[in-house]
């Protein structure tokens, strides 16, 4: 399904509602993480408009959540790195995952 995927923000976007929905009460803990300027998830569209200026918000596929997709390539990766890695993945897959974006 991820190999199907055309753009690299599909990638990021498929990846995260997998990680949702295997667990979503991992995942709610962990989308607590943040940038410097802005927060990356939210419950709404809202909070993250307001978090920066062109943020292009959208909402995780299965899940009450949202993410920013206006960041680079190496910023998905990173974004996907930390929530996995506070969801408990072994670190092997993290990096194999997060080389698929």
């Amino acid at each position: 399904e991820l190999a199907a995927q055309e753009s690299a923000i599909d990638r990021f976007m498929h990846i995260l509602s997998v990680l949702y929905r295997e667990n979503p009460s991992a995942f709610s803990q962990a989308s607590d993480i943040k940038g410097r300027k802005r927060i990356y998830f939210a419950d709404d569209e809202a909070a993250l408009l307001a978090s920066g200026n062109t943020t292009k918000p959208k909402a995780i596929e299965g899940s009450p959540y949202w993410v920013i997709t206006n960041t680079n390539t190496g910023r998905k990766r990173n974004i996907v790195a930390q929530l996995m890695a506070a969801m408990g993945y072994p670190h092997g897959l993290i990096e194999r995952v997060c080389h698929s974006i």
